[in-house]
């Protein structure tokens, strides 16, 4: 989490609407905003978002969430969509993933 207020408070707010729909878009944050985020984070804001919704993915399929209810609870609306971005991340798909970790915790 960035330590900018301004920053701060996008990604707080980000983060406590995940997945809603009409949530704040990139353009209704001020440049200096965006560029504390990369100042601090070394990612754009949209990358942060994204790095996000990935977090949260992970922390829900390793809790045995389905992969299908993942997806929407981090907002995409299909689940090959999130299966594509969270697989484009983590290199694994998101099935793959939560196998692994179960595995692990044995």
């Amino acid at each position: 989490m960035p330590t900018d207020p301004r920053a701060r408070a996008v990604a707080s707010e980000y983060l406590r609407r995940i997945g809603e729909p009409g949530g704040t878009h990139d353009a209704d944050v001020r440049a200096e905003t965006h560029r504390a985020f990369r100042n601090e984070t070394g990612m754009t804001l949209g990358r942060w978002r994204y790095a996000a919704r990935m977090r949260v993915a992970r922390e829900l399929l390793a809790g045995g969430a389905p992969p299908s209810a993942v997806a929407r609870r981090t907002g995409y609306a299909h689940l090959p969509t999130f299966s594509t971005a969270f697989s484009r991340f983590h290199g694994l798909s998101p099935r793959e993933y939560q196998e692994r970790e179960v595995a692990n915790s044995r």
